[in-house]
């Protein structure tokens, strides 16, 4: 399969995989023949991408860090949270919501023996899910790459779970923001930026009244948005003020705010996220967080067309994860712009005057520019 555009997309093309509604459930599922009326129903759900079965790259299986069932119970999970909190009164939100605790131990549980089983620990990530539900499958990437992260930190299973259920409950703070500004489509204005930044605290405070939450949890939502260098918020903490769990959460935030479409902009090239996080290494993060994080993200993602620098032009069929920034490319167009009709491969660990120039589907991608998270 491979990574296109959905404004590439065309009729009788084949479905290479399924694709979310914002709960968890399948829009559209993976073998599915195109049509006009579907690729139209893609685009008004907001999916900008979609993976396809293409004859010359139907060999090409991208792994699922997390089993499908994993991700939709935790969506399932962390959507009837939300609701159950949203729907309570004020005077309810003073206590515990009953057994919310235990619901996000047995989703965590799921997520660590899926990651267990995952020899490579190499993260393949494209979100594919309507844009209404990019904040509840954004919470699930961020738990899945933090606690990826946690166990190459060899945290035991106690450290493991407070930072897994905290990352799936970073941003739970959002929903006492009011609803004109999360299912706004454009960027949000200087005013409500400065409202949204206390969802940190909100959250914190609706996670340190559950009595089956870790403290330690709860405070996660609180600091991921703090920063080494005292320039986060909500209380400008620095340098080791800030708990390594909410470190570790605040880098997987942001790599997968930036490789997220949003609705004024592209999503970012995985290479250009991680070079901007390396950049913050020392001042917003620590470096040694930030190599961890790196080492299990694929640089360029299974499937992803890309163009080399001898005008080549082809889809990443293999990826080393100890190499994973110099992966194997099977060429599809020459370097004149004409479709080969037998592709051959390239393993850029071996061909070393051979690298990635960019991302063939300029249509998926912007330019770094932090500003636009």
């Amino acid at each position: 399969m491979r990574l296109v555009s959905i404004k590439q997309a065309k009729p009788s093309m084949k479905l290479g995989r399924t694709i979310f509604t914002d709960d968890g459930k399948v829009l559209l599922g993976a073998g599915v023949l195109l049509t006009d009326r579907l690729i139209l129903g893609l685009i008004r759900s907001g999916i900008d991408s979609i993976y396809i079965d293409d004859p010359r790259t139907n060999d090409i299986i991208v792994p699922d860090m997390i089993t499908p069932e994993t991700r939709n119970k935790a969506v399932d999970t962390i959507q009837r949270t939300v609701r159950q909190i949203t729907n309570s009164n004020k005077v309810a939100r003073r206590v515990s919501v009953k057994d919310m605790g235990m619901h996000f131990q047995q989703v965590f549980h799921s997520i660590l023996s899926d990651l267990m089983a995952n020899e490579q620990m190499l993260l393949h990530l494209t979100n594919l899910c309507s844009q209404p539900g990019v904040i509840y499958h954004h919470s699930v990437n961020v738990a899945v790459m933090a606690t990826a992260v946690g166990m190459s930190l060899g945290y035991n299973s106690k450290q493991l779970k407070e930072l897994g259920i905290g990352a799936m409950l970073h941003d739970i703070g959002k929903i006492d923001l009011p609803e004109e500004m999360t299912t706004k489509k454009t960027r949000w204005s200087d005013e409500e930026m400065e409202y949204a930044k206390q969802h940190a605290m909100m959250g914190f405070n609706i996670l340190r009244k559950q009595h089956d939450i870790s403290l330690l949890s709860a405070h996660v939502a609180l600091q991921h948005h703090e920063r080494l260098d005292g320039s986060g918020y909500p209380q400008g903490l620095k340098g080791s003020q800030i708990h390594e769990y909410a470190q570790i959460v605040g880098i997987c935030d942001v790599y997968d705010n930036l490789t997220t479409p949003r609705p004024w902009r592209k999503r970012f090239l995985p290479q250009d996220a991680l070079e901007y996080l390396m950049g913050s290494g020392g001042h917003m993060f620590e470096l040694k967080l930030i190599k961890a994080f790196r080492e299990h993200i694929a640089v360029f993602p299974l499937g992803t067309s890309v163009v080399l620098n001898t005008g080549e032009a082809g889809v990443i069929c293999k990826v080393d994860p100890l190499y994973s920034h110099r992966p194997t490319v099977r060429v599809m167009r020459d370097g004149r712009g004409n479709e080969l009709r037998m592709p051959y491969e390239l393993d850029l660990r071996e061909e070393l005057k051979l690298f990635v120039i960019g991302f063939d589907d300029e249509e998926l991608f912007s330019l770094p520019n932090a500003s636009n998270k």
